[in-house]
């Protein structure tokens, strides 16, 4: 697989995956990676994560899945307003506990 960058994310080329079709066959990295340790693919409008704002940092603990962009743009709200509090903390600890993954 080869890696571009494109936007500040990398992405890796895998033309059989069902969103690079439009992409000609590039996808971003870090959602191949969730969708490798979740075992099944994102779904439309989940949102994926950094944990540490380092777009290039794809390691899957640095990783965590929102069900929708609002729901991740609600988390960055409110780290920006409030810091990692201990609720924030135990969300990021307690993200892959759950049969369905992410933050619901």
């Amino acid at each position: 697989m080869h890696k571009k960058i494109k936007g500040g994310y990398f992405k890796v080329f895998n033309p059989t995956h069902k969103y690079s079709k439009t992409k000609k066959g590039w996808i971003i990295e870090h959602r191949a990676v969730v969708e490798n340790f979740i075992k099944r693919a994102l779904k439309s409008g989940e949102q994926v994560h950094h944990i540490d704002s380092n777009r290039k940092n794809n390691n899957i603990k640095n990783l965590m899945i929102f069900p929708s962009s609002a729901k991740h743009q609600s988390f960055h709200t409110k780290i920006r307003q409030f810091g990692l509090t201990i609720p924030i903390k135990r969300q990021i600890k307690n993200r892959w506990k759950n049969e369905n993954v992410g933050i619901r």
